[in-house]
């Protein structure tokens, strides 16, 4: 998610919209009579699609829009904020994350989200806006699939169906609308959701580049019949934590970089696929993206060599979320 646009529109909403700033980590904006005009800043957002987030009435913040809001499909997260902060209003963009900011924002001042659509009242989440570690793989056949289950149809689901049956969906082996989950890429029938539990583990030398990386980890993936959109994050040892390619290859892939030290790696010895005497002589590990890969669980994809880099594919049974795997370098 872009960085949010936080405004006030009085002095009374001013701490509010300070403390939700420093939380998201975005500047604050200060606004109303006497100070800087809010109107400029909310359009140049919502025209850059930036999301929303204004401690001010409803009817302020929808005015501050005005009235080209082009497509559903496009527009940000825009939540109204009440000036103590109890009360937040998703007023667009409630499937593009408006409602999961609204609830995140009136948690933290323990008031309560104004959430109206009905798939998320009914459901913890909407299947357009699913939880994290969840990808969704087509949006339109996800709005399709919530509208016939408003209509009173049932999910038959193929893959670890829990979480949803937590979140109130009506899951039915009999049901008459299929939902995928699987890490597999190609073409299903019904919904396909892909979980992030997918891991690259990466060892290199200082010769790879960003390109290299990611398309060795790009390759392995598709050689392995495996969806990008299941790839929660690049893994390596610490000792290459600085390295420009790697960090840049997981920009690329848009997945976060983490790192174990050389303890954690060789604790994985013995469940190497193809341990290297040369790899062993270099780094005093047996391997290092095999060693990295298995951090997620069983590895699925061996040892892959570009020029100058490695690459292995480990797999959790859960999504993985990556501030809780390994260290960020």
């Amino acid at each position: 998610m872009k960085q949010p646009l936080v405004f006030s529109t009085t002095p009374r909403g001013d701490d509010t919209a300070r403390h939700v700033a420093q939380l998201l980590g975005s500047p604050v904006h200060f606004c109303g009579p006497g100070r800087t005009d809010p109107e400029p800043l909310v359009r140049a957002s919502y025209c850059a699609r930036t999301p929303i987030v204004g401690v001010c009435s409803a009817g302020a913040l929808i005015r501050l829009l005005g009235g080209d809001l082009g497509p559903k499909a496009d527009e940000p997260a825009v939540v109204a904020v009440s000036a103590d902060g109890k009360v937040a209003v998703p007023l667009l963009g409630v499937h593009r994350g408006a409602n999961a900011l609204a609830r995140w924002v009136a948690e933290g001042f323990r008031g309560m989200a104004g959430v109206t659509s009905l798939s998320d009242s009914l459901y913890d989440f909407s299947l357009e806006d699913p939880p994290p570690g969840y990808v969704v793989s087509d949006l339109s056949a996800a709005r399709a699939l919530m509208a016939a289950l408003l209509k009173g149809e049932r999910l038959n689901v193929e893959g670890p169906s829990g979480w949803l049956s937590l979140a109130g969906y009506p899951v039915d082996p009999a049901g008459s609308r299929k939902l995928v989950i699987t890490e597999r890429a190609g073409a299903a029938n019904g919904l396909v959701v892909h979980p992030r539990t997918l891991v690259a583990g990466i060892g290199c030398s200082s010769g790879a580049g960003a390109d290299e990386i990611a398309g060795l980890v790009t390759a392995a993936l598709a050689a392995a019949g495996l969806a990008r959109q299941s790839l929660a994050a690049l893994a390596s040892y610490d000792k290459l934590k600085d390295h420009d390619g790697l960090k840049g290859a997981a920009a690329q892939l848009g997945v976060p970089l983490r790192v174990f030290g050389k303890r954690t790696l060789d604790a994985q010895a013995r469940r190497l696929a193809t341990p290297s005497e040369a790899v062993a002589g270099t780094t005093g590990l047996a391997g290092v993206c095999e060693a990295a890969a298995l951090k997620a669980g069983a590895l699925v994809v061996p040892k892959q060599k570009s020029a100058h880099a490695t690459c292995a594919i480990g797999r959790a049974e859960d999504p993985i979320d990556p501030e809780a795997f390994g260290k960020a370098p």
